[in-house]
């Protein structure tokens, strides 16, 4: 039986962890359904996106963002299946996206679990496909009861701009109702939000709990502190994408829209909370874990947050039912788990950089913790 080998354009950014995803998903189908021959270039996630002149081929799956591309795309006379969620007047190309209002109860559910009555809604500019995410996270907000405020950066690119925006988005974060939890469209913007908090002294996750719409496994996790985020089901986009695209390339008719529900979330600590109503409590957990590389004391802690040591310990007791140096210990022990698992340091580094007084002592604390040496806790982990 003779086989086509199908020359495939892929118009997606490279640039962003969801656009690589997408990528992969179409070339796992491609592996298992091909041969498929994919074009893919570097792209920007700002830049414009084009089908080259000269491109000979058999079908195109692209991100149709503007009227342009889309003009671009219909003049080929390929067959082409669109994955963005940008809804364009006048398109009729089968289309893959992210189903919006599982994204909107994941989040509201992820806050309500933990507390949260006050939400939040950073958004971009005035894109469609911005505005539907927005109004599913308000309105299932507004199923729970639970009131939601809404910011919307502008799109400006001048320095002057950017400063303005940043003063809007301070004013608008310190005069929120706290504790909040606040949705962003991406991890960009959850990132300018973890840097104003930071430059506010507002505390994360205690008064502001920060998630991202998608998940950038890099860019959330540099992050300080590191960022959860909805992991959006690109990889999957990019699969059904492929099989679309496929129906078409052998005369078939597939469905116009397919939307694909989020995944998960990725919990990570700028969500990780129970919302802590005492303003004092929140600041002192916010200080154990900026100084968790440091060995501090409990009555480091009380003269931060300017209470006695005595009034520190019944603070945690009555709302967390433990006591800061249990809460030290804790913050201690996980950030030499973090270092053990991403990094190639030593003992003695790690314990100095995880605030124990020697490798000796953070040994027998890590083992009567885990019940594993740390260096045993490493071999462990690279063997999954």
């Amino acid at each position: 039986m003779k086989y086509t080998k199908y020359r495939i354009a892929v118009l997606v950014d490279t640039s962003s962890g969801w656009g690589r995803r997408v990528i992969r998903g179409i070339a796992n189908y491609g592996l298992k359904h091909g041969p498929w021959q994919l074009s893919v270039d570097e792209i920007g996630i700002n830049e414009a996106i084009h089908l080259k002149p000269d491109w000979q081929g058999h079908g195109i799956i692209a991100r149709v963002s503007d009227k342009r591309l889309l003009n671009e795309l219909v003049a080929s006379g390929k067959p082409v299946v669109n994955v963005s969620g940008i809804q364009l007047n006048g398109s009729q190309l089968p289309s893959v996206t992210t189903d919006y209002n599982k994204v909107a109860q994941l989040a509201v559910q992820h806050f309500a679990e933990r507390g949260f009555r006050h939400l939040g809604y950073y958004g971009l500019g005035n894109y469609s496909y911005v505005k539907r995410h927005t109004e599913a996270f308000v309105n299932c907000a507004k199923m729970q009861n639970l009131p939601c405020q809404v910011l919307h950066k502008k799109l400006n690119k001048s320095t002057h701009s950017r400063e303005a925006e940043r003063k809007e988005l301070k004013s608008w974060l310190e005069n929120l109702p706290k504790p909040i939890g606040i949705l962003s469209w991406g991890t960009r913007l959850s990132h300018d939000i973890l840097n104003v908090c930071s430059e506010s002294g507002i505390a994360v996750p205690e008064e502001i709990a920060v998630l991202a719409g998608d998940y950038d496994d890099l860019l959330c996790d540099v992050c300080d502190p590191p960022l959860s985020g909805v992991v959006t089901p690109a990889e999957q986009i990019g699969h059904e994408a492929a099989r679309m695209l496929d129906m078409l390339l052998k005369g078939k008719v597939p469905e116009e829209t397919t939307m694909i529900e989020p995944t998960g979330i990725h919990i990570q600590r700028s969500t990780d909370t129970q919302v802590i109503a005492d303003p004092v409590l929140a600041k002192a957990l916010q200080y154990i874990h900026e100084h968790m590389h440091r060995p501090i004391q409990v009555g480091d802690v009380a003269e931060a947050v300017n209470v006695s040591r005595r009034s520190l310990e019944r603070r945690f007791e009555v709302a967390l039912g433990y006591s800061p140096s249990r809460k030290i210990q804790k913050a201690h022990l996980e950030r030499a788990q973090k270092l053990l698992k991403e990094t190639d340091m030593s003992m003695t580094d790690i314990a100095a950089a995880s605030g124990y007084g020697s490798a000796e002592y953070m040994i027998c604390i890590f083992k009567k913790a885990t019940g594993l040496t740390p260096l045993k806790y490493r071999t462990w982990l690279r063997a999954y």
